[in-house]
């Protein structure tokens, strides 16, 4: 059986997975550097509360045709607010991740370094030491990494088709997980709010969620230039930036009980040419991610089905 290996389990990871398996009898592996799934679909819990500290709501417009999306719905994986096209996952984003993947062969804590060409197939060398072969490789990874991983390889692809990826990069985030004793009301999106202040863009309600039990767990986003700003910083310096901000909005009884990096996060700018890109067509190789669209949930998803459709039209061909 010829084996796809997939770098990353983020949205494009996951429906190019599930497209290829609904199309193919390949062997799907699917290869993550973190200890969890689902990329920025991130949860993470802190003392008796959980927070969502990656992606906070998104939007089915585009995607509501799909029978994943359908069954997340329908099985209660997502709900939206007061019939509104703003949704989110009760109990943690990253549980759609699991969700969707739970039949897959999925490698956590595998870091890819760089790819050699064995024989006919191609050989994946990760930080933990460990190699494994494949046949055809998807990588879904934020575009920088990628490429970093492919200027570290001994194998074939289109350079003239890389040169147009180097310039892509992504805003950092920032982010505050606090506990606080004031319960914000004036909420737009009802689970949060966009905030209009030089330092912080985003304060997510993980009770109203349903993420978290308890309330008043709050995740705060940081803006992109503040996050830009002071990514390399130590957290406490950070924190205390930003402490200024915090207290207009939460007083001075809150508490900070986490905080994490995002250093990719939303595009800065987008590839123009197409929703993913072959660079190997003979061995397929093939890119894909949220910034060869519009770096939304609805785009990311797009971009993997863009890319598995790419690899059964290109095996047809041959």
């Amino acid at each position: 059986m010829k084996k796809i290996s997939i770098i990353g389990t983020g949205l494009s990871a996951i429906f190019s997975a599930i497209h290829l398996r609904k199309n193919t009898d390949l062997e799907i592996n699917l290869f993550d550097k973190a200890r969890g799934l689902g990329g920025r679909l991130a949860t993470r819990r802190a003392e008796d509360g959980k927070f969502d500290h990656g992606a906070q709501y998104f939007s089915i417009e585009r995607i509501s045709n799909l029978p994943e999306i359908q069954m997340l719905i329908n099985e209660g994986i997502i709900s939206n607010i007061e019939d509104k096209d703003i949704y989110f996952s009760p109990d943690g984003m990253t549980n759609i991740a699991k969700k969707l993947l739970m039949d897959f062969n999925i490698f956590k804590e595998h870091k890819l370094v760089s790819i050699d060409k064995e024989n006919e197939n191609y050989k994946l060398f990760f930080e933990n030491g460990s190699t494994f072969n494949s046949d055809y490789i998807i990588m879904s990874c934020p575009m920088p990494q990628s490429l970093e991983i492919l200027n570290k390889s001994k194998i074939d692809f289109d350079n003239n088709l890389i040169k147009a990826l180097e310039d892509l990069n992504y805003f950092p985030c920032i982010v505050v997980m606090i506990k606080s004793e004031i319960k914000l009301s004036n909420l737009d999106k009802h689970i949060g709010t966009d905030v209009d202040s030089k330092n912080i863009s985003w304060i997510g309600d993980n009770y109203r969620k349903k993420v978290s039990s308890i309330e008043n767990y709050y995740t705060i986003q940081c803006s992109p230039e503040f996050s830009y700003e002071n990514f390399e910083n130590e957290y406490d310096e950070t924190n205390e930036k930003l402490k200024h901000d915090m207290e207009k909005i939460f007083g001075s009884n809150y508490q900070i009980l986490s905080n994490h990096k995002w250093r990719y996060s939303i595009p800065k700018n987008f590839y123009q040419g197409d929703n993913s890109l072959v660079i190997n067509e003979k061995d397929f190789l093939g890119l894909c991610g949220d910034i060869f669209t519009n770096g939304r949930f609805d785009g990311a998803i797009t971009s993997g089905l863009s890319i598995a459709d790419k690899f059964l039209k290109n095996e047809l061909q041959k």
